[in-house]
């Protein structure tokens, strides 16, 4: 079937014959790679990522030496020299040792919450590229419909000019003719809605594409052909046995960003439990007196008399275990995602394979074969005219509803891979090969 190759480049067509240039049909293909290079939500994500490698340096950062100068009976003025002889020069260097025990679970945390804020990015880009399917999606449905009411009503035009011409020969009654009108009319009326409907879902696709002027909203071109399954969820499909890996929530971002933060959170209350020794210094220098270089090293150890760090354990502890909570949350609420993401790509793929059924006998092109005859009988007499409208009405519908149930199933598609946490943009699903047609 060219069914929706042909109805893009239709309206491409009609689009070009106004005075604004036309931009070139848009794909999936394309509009991922211009969301992954341009949108704003998925750079700002990416910033955060590396906000979170900017914390995992300063964490893994060491304390600076302190250097320390000291003199003793010093002169002053009017002091006299042989005083110098007595004076005594302290020279230290003092290196915080805290960092050696302290570092560590520091780093461990920021390493994690680096892992969570890719993951936080991963999610964006998903829910970015379902909202921009969403929107490319609701662009092509409106395409169809623009499309179909486009067609119905110049098929009517001609069923109004021939029953014209019989009412002026006299061959057959006027009600038939304002009948007739009415339904143009009304057709006319349902292409001027379909019209706005499309204008409003290439407004809100442009905006994806950073450029919602007019001259620059984009038409799309779909396959007509259902998108392929992965394999472990065509094969629980069909009954036969799954050839690719189980479907699994492990890759998701959200459950991946929440694994990271329960990761961050226990290391946070190791870190927080090393802080009861704080200020732990080791200091070595040079003291000369009368003449005299001698050499200093010492260690400051605070006593641990009070724990200053109790509450601040407590609090480590409370958010280690909220963490433990909001993963286990996440978890469950990404595994029921999956198995409805599962389902209804399911549902819609089969329902594909009974629309598609057939090849050339499947459903549009039954709808097709309908309304030519039920206008040929309505021409010979055999037929009143509102069997020739229910059939030019069902035609109607039965494009609209075919196409609809088409781009669910698209996006049925989408949504698993995401419920997966496969990767739209690297990985976009392919149409499936066309029917086998009967013979």
């Amino acid at each position: 079937m060219k069914y929706a190759f042909t109805l893009c480049l239709a309206f491409a067509r009609l689009a070009a014959q106004g005075t604004s240039p036309v931009p070139p049909p848009l794909t999936v293909r394309a509009l991922f790679d211009s969301i992954a290079a341009t949108h704003p939500l998925v750079r700002a994500a990416a910033s955060r990522t590396r906000a979170a490698e900017g914390a995992r340096i300063t964490a893994g950062a060491l304390g600076n030496p302190v250097l320390g100068y000291q003199v003793d009976r010093a002169p002053s003025a009017g002091t006299a020299a042989s005083a110098l002889d007595d004076r005594e020069i302290m020279t230290t260097a003092t290196l915080p040792l805290e960092a050696l025990f302290q570092r560590w679970p520091r780093v461990h945390a920021a390493d994690a919450m680096v892992r969570a804020a890719e993951a936080v990015a991963d999610g964006e880009r998903q829910r970015t590229a379902l909202d921009a399917a969403d929107a490319y999606y609701r662009t092509a449905l409106a395409q169809v419909g623009v499309a179909t009411a486009r067609d119905l009503s110049a098929w009517l035009d001609t069923l109004v000019a021939w029953n014209r011409a019989r009412v002026n020969e006299g061959a057959a009654a006027e009600a038939d003719l304002l009948r007739s009108q009415l339904e143009r009319d009304r057709a006319s009326v349902d292409a001027t809605m379909q019209e706005v409907e499309l204008a409003r879902a290439r407004s809100t696709l442009a905006a994806f594409l950073g450029d919602p002027r007019p001259s620059t909203l984009p038409t799309v071109l779909v396959s007509d052909r259902p998108l392929v399954l992965p394999p472990a969820a065509a094969g629980e499909r069909t009954g036969a046995a799954p050839t690719g890996a189980p479907l699994s929530i492990e890759r998701r971002p959200d459950v991946r960003a929440a694994r990271s933060r329960a990761d961050a959170s226990r290391a946070g209350a190791t870190s927080e439990r090393t802080m009861i020794v704080r200020q732990l210094g080791a200091t070595i220098g040079t003291k000369q007196m009368a003449g005299t270089t001698s050499l200093i090293a010492g260690l400051s150890l605070p006593l641990p008399l009070f724990d200053m760090n109790r509450g601040e354990i407590r609090r480590a502890d409370a958010e280690r275990d909220a963490a433990a909570f909001d993963r286990t949350a996440v978890e469950r609420t990404a595994s029921g995602d999956l198995l409805a993401a599962q389902e209804a790509a399911r549902l819609l793929s089969t329902q594909m394979d009974r629309l598609t059924a057939g090849g050339s006998d499947g459903l549009l092109a039954r709808a097709d074969e309908a309304r030519r005859i039920a206008l040929g009988a309505y021409r010979e007499g055999a037929v009143p005219l509102l069997t020739v409208l229910d059939a030019a009405r069902a035609w109607g519908e039965a494009r609209t509803m075919f196409y609809r149930t088409l781009y669910a199933q698209h996006q049925s598609v989408f949504g698993l891979l995401a419920a997966q946490g496969i990767d739209l943009f690297t990985n976009p699903p392919a149409p499936a090969d066309p029917p086998a047609r009967n013979r």
